[in-house]
């Protein structure tokens, strides 16, 4: 399994408290028991799971080719990749942003998972600077665009990145179109306990719900043809939130479906003002 780095501490669209929190989450991760069953079955993994198969049946097509997963975490994604479409794939790329994921903790899912690596390569990186063009024929995100800071760089990015024709994939918590301005201001200056490991400001840190608007908007002006479908959340938590009446001004979740177009792709786009 080979390992490179896109140096994503160059990146600098990324706040520097997103690696800093993951690394400290990562690492303890790392020295935890694991299971196949823990990193592929909770509710939240196989809600994500489902969706990425939902999407591949809305576009008519299955995961083959050279397939990169960004902002992979502990990487179970890629694992489920390449347990369930090893024969049909080329390369499975995996992407994080700090060292203890891409060192410690995906090799140690992958050989929890028990899948097979030699079409792996991991990469420390920023899905703000992606080191390669029309090299990819999908693109997959399980709950990582929400932390970028600049929306129209990371579509951009990813478009970069895929082959003409080539597919993003993503499922992201999002908030409606009609969130106001003052939820994101206080939710910038609310301090959280991340994980029980540590204290960040979220304002220090990327982790946006961006409006629903604001991906569409993003991914078209990058040039994406752009198409979502809603998750809807059935766990009991949300039930018993709703019984609480505390489920308003939650995100909710959806999954995106974005083809790069195969030719007539022009920038700036014809709505584009960036």
């Amino acid at each position: 399994m080979k390992i490179l780095d896109w140096h994503p501490g160059e990146d600098t669209l990324l706040k520097g408290k997103e690696i800093e929190v993951h690394e400290i989450y990562h690492s303890h991760l790392a020295t935890q028991e694991l299971t196949k069953s823990k990193i592929l079955k909770n509710s939240k993994r196989q809600m994500r799971a489902k969706a990425l198969e939902k999407a591949l049946r809305k576009i008519g097509k299955t995961l083959k080719g050279n397939v990169l997963e960004l902002g992979a975490g502990d990487g179970w994604c890629s694992a489920y990749i390449l347990s369930k479409y090893y024969s049909q794939l080329a390369e499975v790329h995996t992407m994080e942003i700090n060292p203890a994921a891409i060192n410690q903790l995906i090799p140690k899912v992958f050989d929890v998972v028990g899948v097979k690596t030699d079409k792996s390569t991991l990469i420390h990186g920023s899905f703000n600077n992606i080191q390669v063009e029309d090299y990819y024929d999908f693109v997959v995100v399980m709950g990582a665009i929400h932390h970028s800071s600049n929306l129209f760089k990371t579509f951009t990015e990813i478009q970069k990145a895929l082959k003409p024709g080539g597919w993003l994939i993503a499922q992201e918590p999002y908030m409606v179109d009609d969130t106001m301005n003052s939820f994101y201001i206080n939710r910038q200056n609310k301090v959280d306990d991340f994980k029980g490991l540590t204290q960040v400001k979220n304002g220090d840190r990327s982790d946006v719900f961006f409006r629903a608007c604001e991906y569409r908007t993003a991914a078209f002006h990058a040039g994406f043809d752009y198409r979502t479908f809603i998750n809807p959340d059935l766990s009991l938590w949300y039930f018993k939130r709703a019984l609480l009446r505390q489920n308003a001004g939650r995100p909710k979740n959806m999954t995106i479906y974005a083809q790069k177009p195969l030719a007539g792709l022009q920038f700036p786009t014809p709505t584009g003002w960036e």
